[in-house]
């Protein structure tokens, strides 16, 4: 009797340990609802409208609105980490206005847009590492009365906006490390200086003309000064930006642009493919853009992705390519290459013959 009382106790805490964790995502989770790593593709509805805290870290969630949200309106803390969101639209927590504390860390976040944070009054963690954000456009964090902590360290970011932070209050926390920013807004610097917690090293901070404003501007009483470690030019690598004499920030070349031509001179009849190069020279190495006859940029173009351009950043060399050209691809193209220095174009006419059938 006593070893079939035990082989039951036994059993009985199986049975226990199981339905622990999915009794915390269901209808009796309560306030403290964990529904992390259960396969969820979507936000779950079934769990209690009084829930404060709700953890769906490592799922499979892609995509979510404004009404996944619209029954948890008591929410305070959000744990979005670990899953496979690309992006969010605007005004997707604006139901969620006692939230305080939102972790989307480790998704597949590219931009960051306006309206995406709005209505968050209480706001004052959201956690954005380790995603692929290349851009963040100019008041995407607008609105945030309350932020004091900010993590965008390893991603992609490439640049920020001198005016990004200028809608925020003063953050105590901002950690920026671990991007791919070149140069430092001098307007970024200021607002910067007023953080008490920031990270920004690991960056590959170009030394040129560019940051000659913030060198000039540094006078070693902010800590993040020590962390602007030089990744390019070659002469100044791995130097801090500090250390660095400001007569030596001053060898900028205007751009120029060296060809901008066709990689096939052969006529060029509709339905074939259209290839053009753009090479420019400068210090720093200039940023291409080409204009297509429509007047819209290659970088921007859509066009059921016919149209497409591809960058070398180090050599200042662009190749667009048109798909299966038609009669509207007939015209003038426009190459500017522009950097720090100044700016130059180029043009090129391009003629489509079309197939007349006989």
């Amino acid at each position: 009797m006593f070893h079939n009382l035990k082989t039951l106790l036994v059993l009985l805490l199986i049975i226990l340990k199981e339905a622990g964790p999915i009794a915390a995502c269901n209808t009796r989770c309560s306030s403290d609802c964990r529904c992390s790593s259960r396969g969820l593709r979507t936000v779950p509805q079934f769990l209690p409208i009084s829930v404060t805290t709700l953890y769906l870290r490592s799922n499979k969630i892609t995509a979510m609105s404004p009404s996944d949200f619209l029954r948890y309106r008591s929410l305070k803390k959000l744990d979005l980490s670990h899953n496979q969101l690309t992006s969010i639209q605007p005004g997707t927590f604006s139901n969620l206005p006692q939230l305080h504390t939102l972790i989307l860390s480790r998704n597949k976040i590219t931009h960051i847009l306006p309206g995406m944070f709005s209505n968050l009054i209480q706001l004052q963690q959201l956690s954005l590492p380790f995603n692929q954000i290349t851009i963040i456009q100019p008041d995407a964090f607008s609105n945030l009365p309350r932020l004091q902590q900010l993590y965008m360290n390893n991603n992609k970011i490439r640049t920020i906006q001198p005016s990004l932070f200028s809608d925020l209050p003063p953050l105590q926390k901002l950690y920026l490390y671990n991007n791919q920013m070149t140069t430092l807004p001098l307007a970024a610097y200021s607002t910067l200086s007023l953080i008490p917690n920031i990270h920004i090293f690991n960056n590959p901070w170009q030394c040129d003309c560019k940051m000659l404003p913030v060198r000039l501007k540094m006078s070693e009483s902010h800590s993040f000064e020590n962390q602007i470690t030089c990744s390019k030019p070659d002469n100044l690598k791995d130097q801090m930006l500090k250390d660095v004499s400001p007569k030596d920030l001053l060898d900028c070349e205007e751009p120029s642009i060296v060809s901008f031509q066709r990689v096939d001179n052969n006529t060029l009849a509709q339905g074939e493919p259209l290839h053009l190069v753009c090479e420019a020279s400068g210090i720093p190495t200039p940023d291409i853009t080409v204009t297509i006859p429509s007047e819209q940029n290659a970088t921007t173009v859509e066009s059921g992705g016919r149209v497409t351009l591809g960058a070398n950043g180090s050599t200042g060399t662009t190749i667009t390519t048109a798909e299966f050209v038609t009669a509207a691809d007939a015209g003038l193209y426009v190459c500017t290459a522009a950097n720090h220095a100044g700016s130059t174009l180029a043009t090129l006419f391009v003629d489509v013959h079309l197939n007349i059938p006989r």
